[in-house]
């Protein structure tokens, strides 16, 4: 099944081609400009060449001449001020920005990166009143202030004045700061509204410098890629321009965590900053101190840079394997009984490291679908911090808004929160979830999948590729295109990562990398037919670049009957977690001594109701009992029909029962425990010998009295294959056959599945 609802973009060919001749591109880029809404060549040119001349005038965000004059006044004055920033990768390149402008007019500004675990996030007022109480005069905050009223206000009401520059979400409560800049200020006029913290601190320096700093344009781009905000406007300006400053001459200290992560600088796009950069100087603030990485991106000292960049990588490491670790606890957590009826989570634990509860939140959020705080409580056992994530059905800050009495801190959106609560209280904070649950999760529908078009392997080229990345960088707004393709044929199916977490695989010979999608190995290599939607990338490997198209979602049609047949038995047929039904209790016996399996074993008589996951191990007598079992089997059915060598021996032969038969005439009263012996003088088997005495004796050819046969003088002259016992063998050997050979679409159909 697919995780999101695929919408097709239906685009008339007409419109297609017609816009394609009026721009002179291919059709394949003309349907991706015309779901953009670029129409004409000037449009084109606008996206894709980037012009730092479209940059709206800083001055027309609210406050900007105020904070201009004040931020003037005090550099002419000489006075001491102190960058106030934040410990994520929007919150460390605005300070990064907001430093070198100052220090390249003439000030000598200090950066203070609050402590997330000391600090928190925003205005503390024991921070304020340090900054204060050690000279500074005016603070600039950067990606941060406008929730803190309360502490700005006072510190403005002592002497301190406070500059407020942030795009975050506005309070009802503005602070009364010398000036607020903010993209959406209730009394502004900007017309974009979208910038990152980097973005508004890029325009502060705008205004400060006269003209656009585009020595640090690199920094703005890499800070509004990381916070998410939308690709559009003035955005996708900065993020051009500073990609390729990246790409051609990357700052010392980039360069150098470039190097240590292993990502060559001139392929550097907004990818490799979402997923390799920005984790990395994220790590900074989740594990402790995030002001080095100020130092890292401002720095001219080339060793400096590369210790620094080794520091950041190593940390990066330890995030990973903290969040791995975490996450594992977190979902075993999720798997008890209580928490796979509840339609929300709250797992806590003694022990989490706090850093990264909020990645290791969104982790569970994407394996279980299910709305989630992640919390560590304290030593004492007293209070629990923590993290939540969402889906996009659930507004995760009104559920837990209706409890707020129960928490000591709490702030957040929708998707997203940060709390901290006493243990005591966490059983009401999750019935208060479960409560917004009840009402909003009744009937949540899949998320929207948009594709851009349906291609087949013709479209899937490099050179499409290249086209694709004209209309890049991709984000919120310019989304990157994504295509639904059934390829013919899959195969080299192979899961990949320590932990086998990724899987790569072959659709219609082209390479295909579903990252997550580990697991889903097996599903895919007994699919029926696999719809898939992918983006398209690229792969360089030993300097030959191809294409590799990248796995968003897909659509499976699992098969009625999944084959797990062997030539003989393996411990790996019996270890999946299923129902395993035997038809013989001696086989049942042998192979359930002999291996492990991984679910309950019952017999095929016991199976009386609806059985899901069934795997049926061993050969039915016959057609009616396995029709009889068949009746209660719930697709899909997992068959193995193992069987001894000795119960697949093929029917004596006429000529070979003769010879049977003439031999017991010369051994009246033979005793049948030496019919081994029988066997060897006729040069059949024992199973083939003993086969042919039943025969004899059901047609009358024999008598058999305690353990003696002797052959009858004159019995009536039948086939054998009248004897029951002949037709009944007959028949179990043609269905093994079927069984153990037919296709899956002819087990189907013999399943009554079909």
């Amino acid at each position: 099944m697919a995780t999101f609802d695929w919408q097709l973009q239906a685009r008339p060919a007409d419109a297609v081609n017609q816009l394609a001749a009026d721009l002179a591109v291919p059709p394949f880029l003309a349907r991706l400009l015309l779901e953009r809404g670029i129409t004409t060549k000037e449009a084109l040119d606008n996206f894709c060449n980037p012009d730092v001349g479209r940059l709206n005038d800083p001055l027309l965000l609210h406050d900007m001449d105020k904070a201009v004059a004040r931020i003037t006044q005090a550099i002419e004055r000489g006075e001491k001020i102190t960058i106030y920033g934040d410990y994520d990768v929007d919150g460390l390149t605005a300070s990064s920005i907001m430093l070198e402008t100052l220090q390249s007019i003439g000030a000598e500004p200090e950066v203070f990166i609050p402590d997330r675990f000391t600090d928190g996030y925003g205005p503390n007022q024991d921070v304020y009143d340090y900054l204060q109480k050690t000279g500074t005069q005016l603070v600039i905050t950067v990606d941060n202030g406008v929730g803190g009223a309360a502490v700005i206000d006072k510190a403005m009401a002592s002497g301190m004045d406070v500059v407020v520059t942030d795009h975050h979400e506005l309070p009802a409560v503005l602070p009364k700061a010398v000036a607020v800049v903010h993209p959406r200020h209730p009394d502004g006029h900007y017309p974009f509204s979208d910038l990152s913290g980097a973005g508004v601190a890029f325009k502060v320096a705008t205004a400060l410098l006269g003209e656009p700093p585009l020595e640090s344009i690199d920094l703005a781009a890499l800070g509004t890629i990381a916070d998410l905000v939308g690709m559009t406007d003035e955005n996708r300006v900065i993020v051009q321009l500073g990609l390729r400053m990246i790409r051609s001459q990357p700052r010392i200290g980039l360069a150098a965590l470039l190097q240590a992560s292993g990502i060559d600088a001139k392929t550097v796009d907004e990818t490799s900053v979402s997923f390799g950069i920005a984790p990395r100087l994220n790590a900074l603030g989740r594990l402790g101190e995030a002001k080095p990485g100020v130092t890292l991106l401002t720095t001219f000292d080339e060793d400096e840079a590369a210790a620094l960049a080794h520091t950041v990588n190593e940390l990066n490491t330890q995030r990973q394997a903290l969040v791995k670790q975490i996450a594992d606890e977190a979902l075993a957590m999720a798997t008890t009984p209580a928490n796979q009826q509840a339609k929300t989570l709250v797992l806590a634990k003694t022990g989490w490291h706090e850093g990264v509860l909020g990645i290791v939140a969104s982790h569970v959020v994407e394996e279980t679908g299910k709305p989630t705080l992640v919390l560590n409580i304290q030593e004492d056992g007293k209070t629990a911090k923590g993290s939540g994530r969402s889906i996009e059905a659930y507004h995760l800050f009104n559920a837990l808004n209706a409890a707020k009495d129960q928490m000591t801190h709490f702030g957040g959106h929708h998707m997203a929160v940060g709390l901290t609560v006493p243990v005591a209280n966490l059983p009401a904070l999750h019935d208060a979830m479960e409560q917004a649950a009840a009402t909003t999760l009744t009937d949540v529908p899949r998320p929207t999948l948009t594709l851009a078009a349906q291609v087949d392997a013709r479209d899937l080229t490099l050179a499409n590729y290249q086209l694709i990345r004209q209309l890049a960088p991709f984000g919120p707004g310019n989304e990157e295109p994504v295509f639904s393709f059934l390829p013919h044929q899959l195969g080299d199916i192979r899961q990949l990562g320590k932990t086998g977490a990724h899987l790569k695989f072959q659709a219609d010979g082209l390479n295909v990398i579903a990252f997550g999608r580990g697991q889903d190995a097996s599903a895919l290599s007994h699919a029926d037919q696999a719809k898939l939607a992918v983006c398209l990338g690229q792969n360089t490997w030993q300097g030959n670049t191809t294409l590799q198209l990248q796995l968003k979602d897909w659509q499976l049609s699992a098969p009625s009957v999944i084959d797990m047949r062997l030539p003989k038995p393996s411990g790996e047929q019996f270890r999946g977690a299923y129902t395993y039904v035997f038809f013989d209790a001696k086989h049942k016996q042998t192979l359930t001594t002999q291996y492990f399996f991984g679910g309950p074993v019952v017999m095929a008589q016991d199976v009386t109701a609806p059985l899901a996951n069934a795997v049926l191990v061993d050969l039915p007598a016959s057609d009616q009992q396995l029709a009889t079992l068949a009746a209660n089997l719930t697709a899909p059915v997992r068959v193995i029909f193992t069987a001894p060598a000795a119960e697949l021996v093929a029917l004596p032969t006429r000529q070979e029962c003769g010879r049977v038969l003439k031999f017991l005439q010369g051994q009246p009263g033979f005793d049948k425990h030496h019919l081994p012996a029988l066997a060897r003088e006729v040069h059949l088997t024992v199973q083939q010998v003993i086969f042919a005495v039943q025969v004899f004796f059901e047609l009358g050819f024999v008598t058999i009295e305690g353990a003696l046969i002797t052959v009858v003088a004159a019995p009536a002259r039948r086939a054998l294959n009248t004897a029951t016992v002949y037709q009944a063998r007959e028949a179990f050997l043609a269905l093994a056959q079927h069984l153990q050979t037919d296709d899956r679409a002819s087990l189907a159909k013999r399943l009554l599945l079909e």
